[in-house]
């Protein structure tokens, strides 16, 4: 029921215009670095750091690949700036701006946060403590803010949780609908996801569209009784994450086949236009892997269904290509018709 209430609102500032969905995720947002950042100072200030509880294993680390696949979900959305372009008054110098801060702000954020919260609990401890609150169906953030920044500030952070969790779904449904606008754009999709509203200016077809997919998504992961954060955030995060990286290695291989088809505009600039693009996609396709093969612990799954989930993506891509040829092929045709 909570969710369904979630996705209505969702649906509602989806189908309005963007400037109604950004003050909300603008506040949001504000609020929850706010809290985060009141923990990591009183972390600083007065670090206390305690033994592990009694009879806890101790462990030097978990699984490398659930740490990186991790690491990169958190940047999920940086790459939304482009996605906005034409719904900002001057893309040309805010898409590059905002780009660029959001991936500053977000490593130095979530890096210098971590950093607080090792120290909190002791370099020594904070794994074992960390399992003994997931055991125990705790939180340890909350736990760690409860016990420097006070109650209070435990309290208000527990409600920015949601409304965090809330902000995500919104963003990432501005984003797929905006994703379904451009498809619909290139006939890769239905031409009616391209329609905009007359009054919002927004993609309310394909907001329509995407709301739909959500409420038979989330209606088939509730009445099959799948444990939401177990079952489905690790393994639809991961499915996200392999997405995103191979969107990610295309784009980069794209840039530098762009550039080689247009030698006058790349002159002069050929570490931007090339040797940084290549070096991306080596790093890249070298954490896919990682990734890939260790797919099965990411998603806690059997192997035959984790296998299936690791190539969706792929197999999504694929056919995008092969729509996207089609489309190309019949629109040439059409155009020598003409002629």
């Amino acid at each position: 029921m909570y969710a369904l209430l979630a996705l209505i609102l969702v649906a509602f500032l989806g189908y309005r215009h963007i400037e109604l969905s950004s003050r909300v995720l603008g506040v949001a947002l504000v609020l929850e670095i706010g809290v985060v950042l009141i923990m990591n100072a009183a972390i600083v200030w007065h670090p206390v750091p305690v033994a592990a509880p009694a009879g806890a294993e101790i462990v030097a680390s978990g699984p490398f690949a659930v740490a990186l696949l991790f690491a990169i979900t958190g940047f999920l959305g940086f790459e939304a700036t482009a996605i906005f372009r034409d719904e900002a008054r001057d893309p040309e110098k805010t898409i590059p701006r905002a780009t660029y801060g959001a991936v500053l702000i977000i490593g130095f954020f979530y890096a210098f946060s971590c950093w607080c919260v090792i120290e909190a609990w002791g370099a020594g401890s904070v794994t074992a403590i960390a399992h003994t609150y997931l055991d125990n169906g705790g939180n340890m953030v909350l736990e760690t803010a409860g016990r420097y920044a006070g109650g209070t500030v435990r309290e208000i952070m527990q409600v920015l949780l949601l409304t965090s969790l809330f902000a995500c779904l919104l963003s990432f449904h501005n984003i797929i609908a905006r994703y379904f606008l451009v498809l619909g754009r290139e006939a890769i999709l239905p031409g009616f996801l391209a329609r905009t509203h007359d009054q919002h200016a927004s993609p309310h077809a394909a907001s329509l569209s995407q709301t739909g997919m959500a409420v038979v998504l989330v209606g088939l992961a509730a009445w099959s009784g799948a444990d939401p954060l177990i079952s489905v955030f690790g393994s639809m995060a991961g499915i996200s994450t392999v997405g995103i990286i191979l969107l990610m290695i295309l784009t980069s291989l794209a840039v530098v086949r762009f550039f080689q088809s247009r030698p006058d505009l790349a002159r002069g600039q050929a570490i931007k236009t090339m040797w940084l693009p290549v070096m991306a996609s080596v790093v890249l396709v070298a954490v896919l892997y990682i990734i890939l093969v260790n797919f099965v612990i990411i998603t806690g799954l059997s192997a035959l269904v984790s296998t299936g989930l690791a190539v969706l993506p792929f197999c999504v891509t694929l056919l995008g290509f092969c729509l996207k040829n089609t489309v190309t092929g019949a629109a040439s045709v059409a155009d020598y018709t003409v002629r």
